[in-house]
């Protein structure tokens, strides 16, 4: 049984969450005014990278819901 978190610690990881999200929605908004293939590729790495820590803290969350 997962154990429930605190408040103070559920606002915290909130907050990641949020800082995450907006990470790679401006990252997103980059790729679209690049002009170089290698940069392209550089911002899509950081994308994938953003949104695989997203995942992770929103599953920690999931998992330790009441």
């Amino acid at each position: 049984m997962a154990t429930q978190i605190a408040v103070k610690n559920l606002q915290g990881l909130n907050d990641i969450l949020d800082a995450e999200k907006l990470n790679y929605e401006k990252l997103e908004i980059y790729l679209s005014a690049a002009k170089s293939e290698p940069l392209k590729q550089l911002i899509t790495s950081l994308i994938e990278s953003g949104k695989a820590h997203y995942g992770a803290v929103y599953n920690y969350l999931k998992s330790h819901q009441a």
